[in-house]
């Protein structure tokens, strides 16, 4: 069912499958809530994301992160909403960006929690 999470992408392979939307269903499912996740805390061409779980909340709002990503020492980057609003945002601006907009983009919403304009 939700066999694009636990696995780890180069982050122009994962904004291929967010762009053509194959990291959601149409409609809510619970099941393709993920997080991305990465060795270092700003998106760059070619590296490595981990897509898993979203972090849990434990007690005394500890966080609580997916195995893989605690034992290989990964940050999280951003949530599944995230990333989708921003690809869909910019691929709704321009049909033609490319993976490197993309990743400026991300980093862009990542710093300053507003959206990149392709117009």
């Amino acid at each position: 069912m939700d066999d694009f999470k636990n696995q780890v992408y180069s982050i122009e392979e994962f904004l291929e499958l967010v762009k053509n939307k194959q990291d959601r269903k149409a409609s809510f499912d619970p099941e393709y809530n993920y997080a991305v996740y990465s060795s270092t805390d700003e998106f760059k061409p070619e590296m490595k994301v981990f897509i898993g779980d979203p972090l849990d909340i434990g007690g005394n709002d500890h966080e609580i992160l997916p195995d893989f990503v605690f034992h290989n020492k990964l940050h999280y980057m951003c949530s599944d909403e995230n990333i989708q609003d921003v690809v869909d945002l910019a691929f709704r601006q321009r049909a033609d960006v490319t993976s490197s907009q993309l990743i400026n983009a991300l980093n862009h919403y990542l710093k300053k929690d507003d959206f990149l304009d392709f117009k």
